[in-house]
């Protein structure tokens, strides 16, 4: 058995062997990725779309975010989907957001019955731009469709775009893309975190630190 003591993302073993267990001596906010891989990883990239205003939106224009499209109305109807205009372009997109996400508002800002998109998520806006991210990482969500029927506002793509899958880039050059634990967020204070017979791993053992923490990986 091997332990290694860290505080810091790193190569833990270059060649093939067995993940036991973590002992965390202490974190704030600590949180832990393993991936079979002695190099360097990247987290993937979810795919985004911008949609931006140069003006106001017009009753029963519509924007469309992959199947599934948003009437922009000078009142609700009390239809499903239905997103009011605002006094400007900024409280459109606020009321856009909230319907795509399905927070606050239903009824009064957006049409009773709408539920969250279940592919995409409404991130960041200011006053004239809303940007939409696909709810996980992967190339997949680039296909996402995104449409409009509005005279003053426009995405900027057809699809969503830039969505990447995570890899593991290898000492060799090769990349992988094998994921032995995703994200596993500490608990507070210190413990002991195994994993019961131990967790094989082929090409190296790359751990990946979130927050900050000082743990004792066992390993051999």
């Amino acid at each position: 058995m091997q332990y290694l003591n860290t505080t810091a993302t790193g190569v833990v073993k270059a060649t093939a062997g067995t993940l036991y267990g973590v002992v965390v001596n202490s974190h704030t906010s600590g949180t832990v990725v393993f991936n079979d891989g002695a190099g360097a990883t990247s987290a993937g990239v979810k795919a985004t779309g911008v949609l931006t205003s140069s003006g106001v939106f017009q009753d029963t224009e519509t924007v469309t975010v992959e199947g599934k499209t948003y009437t922009f109305v000078d009142a609700l109807s009390g239809a499903a989907n239905e997103v009011l205009i605002g006094v400007n372009a900024a409280a459109s997109l606020d009321n856009f957001k909230s319907a795509v996400n399905g927070t606050a508002g239903e009824g009064s800002t957006y049409g009773t019955g709408t539920v969250a998109h279940d592919l995409v998520t409404a991130t960041t806006n200011s006053a004239t731009a809303q940007t939409v991210e696909a709810k996980y990482i992967g190339t997949y969500a680039n296909a996402y469709a995104t449409t409009e029927t509005c005279d003053n506002v426009a995405w900027g793509a057809a699809t969503l775009e830039s969505g990447a899958w995570g890899a593991v880039v290898m000492e060799n050059g090769a990349e992988s893309s094998i994921l032995m634990i995703n994200t596993f967020t500490y608990t507070s204070g210190s413990g002991v975190y195994m994993f019961g017979e131990g967790i094989s791993f082929h090409k190296g053992l790359y751990y990946t630190e979130g927050g900050t923490a000082d743990v004792t990986i066992i390993y051999k």
